[in-house]
């Protein structure tokens, strides 16, 4: 059963979200938000796959305005990794490149021409990169050289709609870019001149923003003012309209997936509780932890008396019975030296605590020697 139910995982976890929150493209599916988040940003978040709204925005525009839903493009994405690489990994016909980062988030990757035919790709999707990248001139000209001439790139990115002009901060370091605009993985700050830095390369450039078509899906499912910046080298980019189908896959996907009592009973004993269960043990081990910063804790010294006990008085009830049993050897080679390693080591842990942690105080270290002491007098006359 629990094999089934921990195979079945993805299918309990969709069901358990169900809700009217968020439409989720990459998971197929309708959730309910994670309210509890302190962020707007963080609320919109799928509670399913973790894809982000701007994640959803390019891709509900994919679906939406292309040929993609044939499976017949070939694609390619170029991002971090996230939930947007990990689709397109999986998709028919798309290739990805990761861009991975440095300490200082400066972007070490380049597109290797060698890797891609000229000409070759339909769509190419480059996904909040140029902002990072420490040369988008190289980037783009690879670029546009894989695009087909009659293909389109979609080029999200960063923009400052207060900022009039672009500005450059490649040649800061990443502590100076933080303190600056809080952004230090960012190395320039594109402003209102974005449409003009990117035909710059020769690109012609088209602004679109797609909110007709989606009017029924929930507010946080998208960026609904998002606008998406389409590059292409033709005189106009080659679009379809795909509303239709898509809001009847919609709209089927929202019928057939009601959430259920059951499903969410079982993701709920078998995932939530656990995952609670075990943040809040690591919480607690977190604190009782061996460090100089987690002795001066009241968990600390609960810890160190409820080990010494165990260990010391259940090593001394081991050692009084197999002493009253009449079995030398049981005693002599197991109880005996078992006590005094053991319920030693459990009595000495103790007693450190009270002569030589400072850290907790007066009070914490004296409730812990008292303890000893009575230890170590009940265990005496216990003894005769």
């Amino acid at each position: 059963m629990f094999s089934t139910i921990r195979n079945n995982y993805e299918f309990y976890k969709k069901q358990y979200f169900r809700g009217d929150d968020i439409y989720c493209p990459f998971c197929s599916g309708f959730y309910k938000a994670t309210k509890y988040k302190l962020t707007k940003q963080l609320s919109q978040i799928c509670p399913v796959c973790g894809s982000t709204a701007e994640e959803r925005t390019v891709l509900l525009f994919l679906l939406s305005k292309t040929k993609m839903l044939s499976g017949e493009l070939k694609i390619l994405y170029v991002g971090e990794e996230g939930v947007a690489a990990d689709f397109f990994r999986k998709y028919p016909n798309s290739d990805v490149n990761i861009y991975s980062s440095r300490p200082d988030f400066r972007m070490r990757d380049e597109i290797r021409k060698s890797d891609y035919a000229a000409g070759s790709a339909d769509i190419i999707i480059c996904n909040y990169i140029l902002e990072k990248h420490p040369s988008p001139n190289l980037l783009i000209g690879d670029l546009k050289k894989i695009l087909k001439p009659d293909g389109i790139m979609i080029l999200q990115a960063n923009v400052d709609p207060e900022r009039e002009k672009t500005s450059e901060y490649s040649h800061m370091n990443y502590d100076d870019r933080l303190r600056l605009y809080g952004i230090p993985g960012n190395l320039r700050r594109y402003g209102k001149d974005y449409p003009e830095v990117i035909k710059s390369y020769g690109l012609n450039l088209s602004r679109l923003r797609f909110r007709e078509g989606f009017e029924g899906l929930p507010e946080m499912s998208f960026n609904k003012d998002e606008i998406i910046y389409l590059a292409h080298s033709s005189d106009k980019p080659d679009l379809t309209v795909n509303n239709d189908d898509l809001e009847s896959e919609m709209e089927e996907q929202k019928n057939n997936d009601a959430g259920d009592r059951f499903s969410a009973f079982i993701y709920t004993v078998f995932f939530i509780i656990p995952e609670l269960v075990s943040k809040a043990v690591y919480a607690v081990i977190s604190n009782i932890d061996e460090q100089e910063k987690n002795k001066g804790k009241t968990i600390y010294m609960l810890y160190v008396l409820v080990f010494g006990s165990v260990t010391f008085w259940g090593t001394f009830i081991i050692n009084r019975i197999t002493m009253n049993s009449g079995i030398a050897l049981l005693y002599l080679f197991f109880s005996f030296p078992l006590f005094v390693t053991v319920g030693g080591l459990g009595f000495m842990s103790m007693g450190m605590y009270f002569m030589s942690n400072y850290k907790a105080g007066f009070i914490k270290r004296y409730i812990v020697g008292f303890y000893v002491a009575v230890c170590a007098l009940l265990s005496i006359f216990l003894s005769f």
